[in-house]
């Protein structure tokens, strides 16, 4: 019974993660450089500001699962850039060095 309730218990904090944090099903993780390189920052969590540290550094993305966006303003204001699961050397020309803030809108398996 008290295993029972404490895996119950574990359940629903995974369930209350922000950022569709259960089962894996959104994470991300942002580069400083083109191609992978640079700072790399590994999250399951949604962003409202990424901080002063990484604020308009991202220059390419992974997202290992999840539809993710991203976008120029805190608070996810602005401009909005979707993307889904796969590899994105360089985020583009218009994209680059904006983000500040990012957040899963969809988990995938």
């Amino acid at each position: 019974m008290k295993l029972r309730y404490l895996a119950a218990a574990a359940l629903m904090a995974l369930c209350a993660l922000p950022g569709g944090a259960l089962a894996g099903g959104c994470k991300v993780v942002v580069y400083w450089d083109i191609d992978y390189g640079g700072e790399s920052w590994v999250t399951d969590h949604d962003s409202p500001w990424v901080g002063d540290h990484w604020n308009d550094k991202i220059s390419s993305i992974r997202v290992l699962s999840g539809d993710w966006q991203f976008f120029w303003d805190a608070n996810y204001g602005g401009e909005v850039l979707r993307l889904g699961p796969g590899r994105y050397r360089y985020v583009g020309d218009h994209w680059n060095d904006q983000i500040s803030s990012f957040r899963c809108v969809r988990p995938t398996g």
